[in-house]
Formats: structure tokens, sequence, C-alpha cells
């Protein structure tokens, strides 16, 4: 997993005696797509969360470019880059597609323009 962009390793979340999340290791490169696909209850959004800063794992750790965010709470996972966004069936709709990113990526970074590099 060396040199991986995000990776998790043996990440583990358990709610109550129900375990949702067991031992997951993944790595993803710069430029890589990873699709997780599974059936309902396989823990693909508990995974997500996890990532993302919603909720803690029991077990295990996140890194971003090989540097633990675990603890990171989820603000600071999002000025790192580490961003969540939910399905928006209608987004706005006489927006274009990059001045919808554009408006989420303001509202995370505070700046227009710092928002603009980013998203470019």
């Amino acid at each position: 997993m060396t040199g991986a962009l995000l990776s998790t390793r043996g990440l583990t979340r358990r709610f109550g005696g129900l375990t949702a999340l067991d031992r997951v290791d993944l790595a993803l490169g710069a430029g890589e797509i990873l699709g997780v696909i599974g059936p309902n209850g396989a823990g693909k959004t508990t995974l997500f969360s996890l990532i993302a800063g919603s909720i803690q794992p029991s077990a295990g750790e996140i890194l971003l470019q090989g540097q633990p965010v675990t603890r990171l709470p989820a603000h600071r996972r999002v000025r790192a880059g580490i961003v969540r966004t939910h399905q928006i069936v209608r987004p706005f709709a006489n927006l274009t597609v990059f001045e919808n990113v554009l408006v989420a990526a303001i509202h995370a970074h505070r700046s227009a323009g710092h928002a603009r590099d980013r998203v470019a």
C-alpha cells in the first residue's frame, strides 16, 4: 500500500454486537477510480462514513498520503481533501456541472478563488 493517496488498514466498525465492517484494507492511488459494491447491509455506507469522519472506527486506521487521519474530525478531513457528498437528484438546475461542484468547494474552502483552483 505504499504510495497510495488514500488507504485503510484493518478498518473495523462495530455497532454493539454487530460488526458492520471487518478489517478492510484498501489502497487508492492518485487518478484511480474504485468501485465499492455489495448488497444492502454489506457495509458500503459505513466505509464511506468512516473515511469521511462522520463516525469513528472501532479499530484500524485511515491514511491520506501515508499520514494518519483516523482521529481527525470531519471538518479537518475536508480541508485535507477528503469530502463525502450525497447523491442529489436535483442539483441547481440553472448551473453547469462545474458551477455545481464549485458551490460545494466554495462552502468547504470559504474562498471562491481557492475553490475554483481546486475544482479546475
